[in-house]
Protein backbone atom coordinates (compact mmCIF):
# COMPACT_ATOMS: atom_id res chain seq x y z
CA UNK A 1 0.00 0.00 0.00
CA UNK A 2 2.81 2.38 0.89
CA UNK A 3 4.54 1.66 -2.42
CA UNK A 4 1.33 2.24 -4.38
CA UNK A 5 0.74 5.59 -2.67
CA UNK A 6 4.31 6.91 -2.72
CA UNK A 7 6.03 5.17 -5.62
CA UNK A 8 6.88 7.01 -8.87
CA UNK A 9 3.99 7.38 -11.32
CA UNK A 10 5.75 9.09 -14.22
CA UNK A 11 3.41 11.27 -16.21
CA UNK A 12 0.31 9.55 -14.81
CA UNK A 13 -1.60 11.10 -11.89
CA UNK A 14 -1.67 9.37 -8.52
CA UNK A 15 -4.66 7.06 -8.13
CA UNK A 16 -7.39 8.25 -5.79
CA UNK A 17 -7.73 6.49 -2.45
CA UNK A 18 -11.51 6.91 -2.52
CA UNK A 19 -11.81 4.83 -5.70
CA UNK A 20 -9.64 2.10 -4.15
CA UNK A 21 -11.81 2.00 -1.01
CA UNK A 22 -14.95 1.67 -3.15
CA UNK A 23 -13.47 -1.18 -5.21
CA UNK A 24 -12.42 -3.02 -2.04
CA UNK A 25 -15.99 -2.92 -0.78
CA UNK A 26 -17.38 -4.09 -4.15
CA UNK A 27 -15.03 -7.09 -4.21
CA UNK A 28 -15.87 -7.98 -0.60
CA UNK A 29 -19.59 -7.68 -1.39
CA UNK A 30 -19.40 -10.01 -4.39
CA UNK A 31 -17.25 -12.57 -2.55
CA UNK A 32 -19.45 -12.53 0.57
CA UNK A 33 -22.61 -12.78 -1.53
CA UNK A 34 -21.21 -15.85 -3.30
CA UNK A 35 -20.32 -17.51 0.02
CA UNK A 36 -23.69 -16.61 1.55
CA UNK A 37 -25.50 -18.11 -1.45
CA UNK A 38 -23.39 -21.25 -1.17
CA UNK A 39 -24.36 -21.62 2.51
CA UNK A 40 -28.02 -21.11 1.63
CA UNK A 41 -27.80 -23.81 -1.07
CA UNK A 42 -26.30 -26.28 1.40
CA UNK A 43 -29.06 -25.66 3.96
CA UNK A 44 -31.81 -25.76 1.28
CA UNK A 45 -30.68 -28.35 -1.30
CA UNK A 46 -34.13 -28.84 -2.82
CA UNK A 47 -34.76 -25.16 -3.60
CA UNK A 48 -34.45 -23.66 -7.07
CA UNK A 49 -31.90 -20.90 -7.85
CA UNK A 50 -34.68 -18.31 -7.83
CA UNK A 51 -35.84 -19.45 -4.40
CA UNK A 52 -32.26 -19.41 -3.11
CA UNK A 53 -31.85 -15.84 -4.37
CA UNK A 54 -35.08 -14.86 -2.60
CA UNK A 55 -33.92 -16.44 0.66
CA UNK A 56 -30.57 -14.65 0.47
CA UNK A 57 -32.33 -11.36 -0.25
CA UNK A 58 -34.62 -11.77 2.78
CA UNK A 59 -31.73 -12.72 5.06
CA UNK A 60 -29.60 -9.78 3.94
CA UNK A 61 -32.38 -7.21 4.25
CA UNK A 62 -33.80 -8.57 7.50
CA UNK A 63 -35.34 -6.13 10.01
CA UNK A 64 -32.09 -5.95 11.99
CA UNK A 65 -29.85 -5.18 9.00
CA UNK A 66 -29.74 -1.50 9.99
CA UNK A 67 -27.33 -2.42 12.80
CA UNK A 68 -24.59 -2.84 10.20
CA UNK A 69 -24.85 0.81 9.14
CA UNK A 70 -22.61 1.94 12.03
CA UNK A 71 -19.66 -0.43 11.42
CA UNK A 72 -20.03 0.08 7.66
CA UNK A 73 -19.55 3.82 8.02
CA UNK A 74 -16.70 3.32 10.48
CA UNK A 75 -14.91 0.80 8.24
CA UNK A 76 -15.07 3.20 5.31
CA UNK A 77 -13.82 6.04 7.49
CA UNK A 78 -10.99 3.86 8.80
CA UNK A 79 -9.82 2.87 5.30
CA UNK A 80 -9.87 6.47 4.18
CA UNK A 81 -7.92 7.58 7.27
CA UNK A 82 -5.27 4.91 6.63
CA UNK A 83 -4.77 6.18 3.09
CA UNK A 84 -4.53 9.76 4.35
CA UNK A 85 -2.01 8.76 7.03
CA UNK A 86 0.19 6.80 4.62
CA UNK A 87 0.14 9.65 2.13
CA UNK A 88 1.29 12.20 4.72
CA UNK A 89 3.67 10.22 6.96
CA UNK A 90 6.83 8.26 6.39
CA UNK A 91 6.49 4.49 6.71
CA UNK A 92 8.24 4.31 10.09
CA UNK A 93 6.03 6.88 11.81
CA UNK A 94 2.88 5.30 10.40
CA UNK A 95 3.85 1.74 11.37
CA UNK A 96 4.79 2.70 14.91
CA UNK A 97 1.76 4.90 15.61
CA UNK A 98 -0.78 2.56 14.01
CA UNK A 99 0.04 -0.12 16.60
CA UNK A 100 -2.14 1.86 19.02
CA UNK A 101 -5.04 -0.12 17.51
CA UNK A 102 -3.94 -3.10 19.64
CA UNK A 103 -4.67 -1.18 22.84
CA UNK A 104 -7.82 0.55 21.54
CA UNK A 105 -9.24 -2.85 20.57
CA UNK A 106 -8.76 -4.14 24.10
CA UNK A 107 -10.31 -1.02 25.62
CA UNK A 108 -13.42 -1.34 23.44
CA UNK A 109 -13.58 -5.09 24.20
CA UNK A 110 -13.76 -4.24 27.88
CA UNK A 111 -16.39 -1.54 27.33
CA UNK A 112 -18.68 -3.35 24.85
CA UNK A 113 -18.09 -7.05 25.50
CA UNK A 114 -17.31 -6.96 29.21
CA UNK A 115 -14.01 -8.76 28.68
CA UNK A 116 -11.82 -9.23 31.75
CA UNK A 117 -8.14 -8.37 31.32
CA UNK A 118 -5.71 -9.18 34.11
CA UNK A 119 -2.71 -7.06 34.99
CA UNK A 120 -0.47 -9.76 33.49
CA UNK A 121 -2.37 -9.55 30.20
CA UNK A 122 -2.23 -5.75 30.22
CA UNK A 123 1.53 -5.98 30.54
CA UNK A 124 1.66 -8.41 27.62
CA UNK A 125 -0.48 -6.10 25.46
CA UNK A 126 1.76 -3.13 26.12
CA UNK A 127 4.80 -5.27 25.34
CA UNK A 128 3.09 -6.47 22.16
CA UNK A 129 2.46 -2.92 20.98
CA UNK A 130 6.04 -1.94 21.70
CA UNK A 131 7.49 -5.09 20.11
CA UNK A 132 5.48 -4.82 16.88
CA UNK A 133 6.48 -1.18 16.55
CA UNK A 134 10.15 -2.13 16.88
CA UNK A 135 9.90 -4.96 14.34
CA UNK A 136 8.21 -2.78 11.75
CA UNK A 137 10.84 -0.07 11.97
CA UNK A 138 12.94 -0.98 8.95
CA UNK A 139 16.57 -0.03 8.62
CA UNK A 140 19.00 1.31 11.21
CA UNK A 141 17.65 4.34 13.04
CA UNK A 142 19.97 6.40 15.10
CA UNK A 143 19.16 8.45 18.16
CA UNK A 144 19.49 11.58 16.08
CA UNK A 145 16.87 10.31 13.62
CA UNK A 146 14.39 9.68 16.44
CA UNK A 147 15.14 13.10 17.94
CA UNK A 148 14.45 14.79 14.61
CA UNK A 149 11.17 12.91 14.14
CA UNK A 150 9.93 13.69 17.65
CA UNK A 151 10.96 17.34 17.50
CA UNK A 152 9.31 17.79 14.12
CA UNK A 153 6.06 16.34 15.46
CA UNK A 154 6.06 18.02 18.86
CA UNK A 155 7.38 21.45 17.82
CA UNK A 156 5.36 21.75 14.64
CA UNK A 157 8.29 21.80 12.19
CA UNK A 158 6.38 19.55 9.81
CA UNK A 159 3.84 21.30 7.59
CA UNK A 160 0.36 21.16 9.03
CA UNK A 161 -0.93 19.78 5.73
CA UNK A 162 1.41 16.78 5.88
CA UNK A 163 2.95 15.62 9.18
CA UNK A 164 0.28 16.78 11.63
CA UNK A 165 -2.53 15.75 9.29
CA UNK A 166 -1.04 12.27 8.91
CA UNK A 167 -0.50 11.89 12.66
CA UNK A 168 -4.09 12.85 13.46
CA UNK A 169 -5.32 10.50 10.73
CA UNK A 170 -3.42 7.49 12.06
CA UNK A 171 -4.58 8.12 15.65
CA UNK A 172 -8.19 8.42 14.45
CA UNK A 173 -7.74 5.25 12.37
CA UNK A 174 -6.52 3.39 15.47
CA UNK A 175 -9.60 4.44 17.43
CA UNK A 176 -12.06 3.60 14.65
CA UNK A 177 -10.30 0.27 14.04
CA UNK A 178 -10.78 -0.82 17.64
CA UNK A 179 -14.38 0.36 17.86
CA UNK A 180 -15.43 -1.10 14.51
CA UNK A 181 -13.88 -4.52 15.05
CA UNK A 182 -15.35 -4.94 18.53
CA UNK A 183 -18.81 -3.69 17.49
CA UNK A 184 -18.85 -6.08 14.51
CA UNK A 185 -17.70 -8.95 16.75
CA UNK A 186 -20.59 -8.27 19.13
CA UNK A 187 -23.13 -8.25 16.28
CA UNK A 188 -21.81 -11.46 14.72
CA UNK A 189 -21.59 -13.46 17.93
CA UNK A 190 -24.93 -12.27 19.31
CA UNK A 191 -26.74 -13.55 16.18
CA UNK A 192 -24.50 -16.45 15.13
CA UNK A 193 -27.29 -19.01 15.59
CA UNK A 194 -29.76 -17.22 13.31
CA UNK A 195 -27.63 -15.24 10.83
CA UNK A 196 -24.58 -16.62 9.04
CA UNK A 197 -21.23 -14.87 9.05
CA UNK A 198 -21.30 -14.23 5.31
CA UNK A 199 -24.77 -12.73 5.48
CA UNK A 200 -23.43 -10.24 8.04
CA UNK A 201 -20.47 -9.58 5.77
CA UNK A 202 -22.81 -8.92 2.82
CA UNK A 203 -24.74 -6.43 4.95
CA UNK A 204 -21.54 -4.76 6.07
CA UNK A 205 -20.14 -4.43 2.54
CA UNK A 206 -23.47 -3.28 1.12
CA UNK A 207 -23.88 -0.44 3.59
CA UNK A 208 -20.20 0.46 3.19
CA UNK A 209 -20.80 1.22 -0.47
CA UNK A 210 -22.88 4.32 0.27
CA UNK A 211 -20.36 6.39 2.25
CA UNK A 212 -17.55 5.17 -0.02
CA UNK A 213 -19.45 6.21 -3.15
CA UNK A 214 -21.24 9.40 -2.12
CA UNK A 215 -18.77 10.84 0.38
CA UNK A 216 -15.46 9.57 -0.94
CA UNK A 217 -15.86 9.25 -4.70
CA UNK A 218 -18.49 11.85 -5.59
CA UNK A 219 -18.20 14.53 -2.91
CA UNK A 220 -14.47 14.42 -2.12
CA UNK A 221 -12.93 13.48 -5.48
CA UNK A 222 -15.75 14.02 -7.94
CA UNK A 223 -14.02 16.87 -9.80
CA UNK A 224 -10.76 14.97 -10.17
CA UNK A 225 -12.56 11.84 -11.39
CA UNK A 226 -14.52 13.87 -13.94
CA UNK A 227 -11.25 15.31 -15.25
CA UNK A 228 -8.95 12.27 -15.23
CA UNK A 229 -11.29 9.28 -15.01
CA UNK A 230 -12.10 6.74 -12.31
CA UNK A 231 -9.11 4.46 -13.00
CA UNK A 232 -6.51 7.18 -13.50
CA UNK A 233 -3.14 6.16 -12.04
CA UNK A 234 -4.05 2.49 -11.67
CA UNK A 235 -1.16 0.05 -12.10
CA UNK A 236 -0.64 -3.65 -11.32
CA UNK A 237 0.61 -2.85 -7.82
CA UNK A 238 -2.54 -0.81 -7.16
CA UNK A 239 -4.73 -3.75 -8.18
CA UNK A 240 -2.67 -6.09 -5.98
CA UNK A 241 -3.14 -3.68 -3.06
CA UNK A 242 -6.92 -3.60 -3.59
CA UNK A 243 -7.12 -7.39 -3.83
CA UNK A 244 -5.11 -7.84 -0.63
CA UNK A 245 -7.29 -5.32 1.20
CA UNK A 246 -10.45 -7.18 0.14
CA UNK A 247 -9.02 -10.60 1.03
CA UNK A 248 -7.83 -9.24 4.37
CA UNK A 249 -11.33 -8.02 5.15
CA UNK A 250 -12.80 -11.49 4.55
CA UNK A 251 -10.14 -13.21 6.66
CA UNK A 252 -10.63 -10.75 9.50
CA UNK A 253 -14.37 -11.51 9.52
CA UNK A 254 -13.67 -15.23 9.93
CA UNK A 255 -11.15 -14.58 12.70
CA UNK A 256 -13.54 -12.30 14.59
CA UNK A 257 -16.39 -14.82 14.33
CA UNK A 258 -14.50 -17.89 15.51
CA UNK A 259 -11.93 -16.29 17.81
CA UNK A 260 -11.90 -12.63 18.86
CA UNK A 261 -10.21 -9.34 18.05
CA UNK A 262 -7.48 -9.77 20.64
CA UNK A 263 -6.50 -13.12 19.09
CA UNK A 264 -6.57 -11.45 15.67
CA UNK A 265 -4.10 -8.81 16.85
CA UNK A 266 -1.76 -11.42 18.31
CA UNK A 267 -1.93 -13.46 15.09
CA UNK A 268 -1.16 -10.38 13.01
CA UNK A 269 1.75 -9.55 15.30
CA UNK A 270 3.14 -13.07 14.99
CA UNK A 271 2.86 -12.84 11.19
CA UNK A 272 5.01 -9.70 11.27
CA UNK A 273 7.69 -11.60 13.20
CA UNK A 274 7.51 -14.53 10.76
CA UNK A 275 7.83 -12.15 7.79
CA UNK A 276 10.83 -10.50 9.42
CA UNK A 277 12.57 -13.87 9.88
CA UNK A 278 11.59 -15.09 6.39
CA UNK A 279 12.97 -11.93 4.79
CA UNK A 280 16.31 -12.51 6.49
CA UNK A 281 16.44 -16.13 5.29
CA UNK A 282 15.04 -15.82 1.77
CA UNK A 283 16.20 -12.36 0.73
CA UNK A 284 19.26 -12.05 2.99
CA UNK A 285 17.88 -8.91 4.56
CA UNK A 286 20.29 -7.79 7.31
CA UNK A 287 18.97 -8.32 10.83
CA UNK A 288 18.72 -5.12 12.85
CA UNK A 289 19.22 -5.14 16.59
CA UNK A 290 16.04 -3.22 17.37
CA UNK A 291 13.91 -5.42 15.06
CA UNK A 292 15.32 -8.63 16.50
CA UNK A 293 14.68 -7.34 20.00
CA UNK A 294 11.16 -6.39 18.97
CA UNK A 295 10.53 -9.92 17.66
CA UNK A 296 11.66 -11.33 21.00
CA UNK A 297 9.35 -8.91 22.83
CA UNK A 298 6.40 -10.02 20.66
CA UNK A 299 7.03 -13.69 21.48
CA UNK A 300 7.36 -12.84 25.17
CA UNK A 301 4.08 -10.92 25.06
CA UNK A 302 2.29 -13.87 23.44
CA UNK A 303 3.62 -16.19 26.13
CA UNK A 304 2.56 -13.85 28.95
CA UNK A 305 -0.94 -13.38 27.52
CA UNK A 306 -1.73 -17.05 26.88
CA UNK A 307 -0.01 -18.63 29.89
CA UNK A 308 -1.49 -18.77 33.35
CA UNK A 309 0.37 -18.07 36.58
CA UNK A 310 1.71 -21.26 38.09
CA UNK A 311 0.96 -22.52 41.60
CA UNK A 312 2.67 -20.93 44.55
CA UNK A 313 5.98 -22.67 45.21
CA UNK A 314 6.87 -23.36 48.85
CA UNK A 315 10.56 -22.58 49.41
CA UNK A 316 10.70 -22.94 53.20
CA UNK A 317 9.66 -26.00 55.26
CA UNK A 318 6.36 -25.68 57.06
CA UNK A 319 4.21 -27.77 59.29
CA UNK A 320 2.04 -30.56 57.92
CA UNK A 321 -1.13 -28.61 58.65
CA UNK A 322 0.06 -25.50 56.81
CA UNK A 323 1.37 -27.60 53.93
CA UNK A 324 -2.03 -29.24 53.45
CA UNK A 325 -3.67 -25.79 53.38
CA UNK A 326 -1.66 -24.76 50.32
CA UNK A 327 -3.83 -25.00 47.25
CA UNK A 328 -2.68 -27.78 44.97
CA UNK A 329 -2.58 -27.09 41.23
CA UNK A 330 -5.20 -28.89 39.14
CA UNK A 331 -4.04 -31.87 37.12
CA UNK A 332 -3.82 -31.44 33.34
CA UNK A 333 -7.01 -32.18 31.45
CA UNK A 334 -5.46 -35.20 29.74
CA UNK A 335 -4.80 -36.91 33.07
CA UNK A 336 -8.28 -36.03 34.30
CA UNK A 337 -9.79 -37.79 31.28
CA UNK A 338 -7.56 -40.87 31.65
CA UNK A 339 -8.11 -41.33 35.39
CA UNK A 340 -10.82 -43.85 36.47
CA UNK A 341 -14.15 -42.42 37.53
Amino acid sequence: MHSSRNGPTGSQPRYLASTAVLLVEVIKLLASLTLASNDMCKSNPMRSPAEIAALVYRSVFAPDCWKLVIPAALYTLQNSLVYVAISNLDAVTFQVTYQLKILTTVLFSIALLGRKISSRQWMSLILLTFGVALVQVSGPISTEDWRERLSSLMQGDMPVSSGFKGLMAVIAASLTSGLTCVYFEKLVKDSMDSVSLWTRNVQLSFFSLFPALFIGVLWQDGASIAQNGFFAGYSPIVWVTIALQALGGLVVAVCIAYADNVAKNFAASLSIVVCYAASAILFRTPLMLHSTGGAAVVLLAMYLFTSRPGPRVVLLPMSKERHSAVEKPPRPLLFQLMSPR
